[in-house]
């Protein structure tokens, strides 16, 4: 019997900036022929830089100087998009991160410029219907270029709660708020986590199993592992792992949060670098954590086992030139690379033991900033 072409989809956020990108667009793998075509292209709406599929809806971050902006959009059965609302405040500007409430209630950005967390409501059918007030921070980081304000970069929930995790890499802090019935967040927070001065913490990937976070911190070059109680509180740093600063380059794991510091000469030192820590995941069964590192273009590989505790096995080339983002398939056994700086998604197999990444194919899209899987 002949074998029938499987085709699975992914989508990709772009930086619209420039003229070269025309938004979303819609990739379709065909995974027995190993390769990746462009489905639908064209919403043509501003810096739609960060991505979350949920159910026939695609939420968006649009990543603007002058104001707040998260939108959503449906996917029809061809992959093709419409806007179905947006949410915007000229309160708040710089949107790179949206996640939803674990009810789909709300949508929370984190607007980058502003230094705040957004607020979107949606309705029952899904669409955005007004937005409430937004959670403002204040302080600042002793790195002069990159943290002189707030600059929240992500807000992901603690698995099982109604804790929002919000990272700001200009205050060196990950503040825990919880989300009431309405999707509002209470303040003050339940707790602010602080780390290390002049780490910059960006992205958190929370283990499948246990109660284990991954911290990046963009400006440091290094993720600590962070575990929490049941409730989603009281963070405590177990361990930190050093990612790549060149090919061949690889840092070193270590138990005590005395080693953060030895990631950077100084705060001068660190304003001046070029490698940049980006983003994290753990694969699905919890046994492997990737993290992706621009400046150097690699993608960090550690192996966990069944208790959490990490060991460093390899890493290897993006594929291209500042892998901004990356995702894992549902199943773990693709791994897609938006590569930024050289406008490429790379897609890689993963071996099903090591988890170690074998490039299977790649297509050129501008400016890709964010590439996430359908389903």
């Amino acid at each position: 019997m002949e074998q029938l072409p499987r085709s699975r989809r992914l989508f990709v956020g772009t930086y619209t900036d420039g003229g070269a990108s025309e938004g979303i667009y819609v990739l379709a793998f065909n995974e027995f022929e190993r390769s990746l075509r462009v489905e639908h292209v064209g919403t043509h709406a501003p810096n739609p830089s960060f991505l979350v599929r949920s159910g026939s809806a695609l939420y968006v971050a649009h990543e603007l100087a002058d104001r707040s902006c998260l939108a959503v959009y449906s996917v029809a059965d061809d992959g093709s998009l419409a806007c179905r609302g947006t949410c915007s405040s000229p309160a708040d500007a710089g949107t790179c991160f949206v996640a939803a409430h674990p009810d789909g209630r709300c949508l929370y950005g984190a607007n980058y410029e502003s230094g705040s967390v957004g607020l979107c409501l949606l309705a029952a059918n899904g669409n955005p219907c007004g937005g409430l007030p937004s959670v403002r921070h204040a302080g600042s980081g002793p790195n002069r270029a990159r943290q002189s304000a707030p600059h929240v970069h992500s807000a992901s929930f603690v698995p099982g709660t109604a804790l929002l995790a919000v990272a700001d890499l200009g205050c060196d802090t990950v503040t825990l708020y919880r989300a009431d019935a309405t999707g509002a967040l209470e303040t003050p927070p339940v707790e602010t986590v602080h780390v290390p001065a002049g780490s910059g913490p960006r992205m958190l990937a929370f283990h499948p199993r246990l109660p284990l976070a991954g911290l990046v911190n963009e400006l440091a070059d290094d993720v600590l592992l962070l575990r929490f109680d049941r409730a989603g509180r009281h963070w405590e740093q177990i361990g930190c792992l050093e990612l790549p600063t060149a090919p061949g380059k690889r840092g070193a794991l270590n138990g005590s949060s005395d080693a953060v510091g030895a990631t950077q000469d100084d705060t001068t030192a660190a304003s001046e670098r070029t490698v940049l820590a980006a983003h994290p995941a753990f694969s699905p069964d919890g046994r492997h954590l990737y993290v992706s590192v621009r400046g150097s273009d690699r993608i960090a590989l550690f192996n966990f086992d069944a208790s959490g505790n990490a060991s460093l096995q390899a890493d290897y080339s993006s594929g291209g030139r500042g892998p901004r983002h990356f995702s894992l398939s549902p199943a773990g056994d693709h791994l897609a690379v938006a590569n930024q700086d050289s406008g490429e998604v790379v897609l890689f197999a993963l071996d099903a033991v090591s988890g170690a990444p074998r490039e299977e194919t790649r297509i050129a899209v501008p400016q890709p900033s964010c590439v996430i899987w359908d389903g």
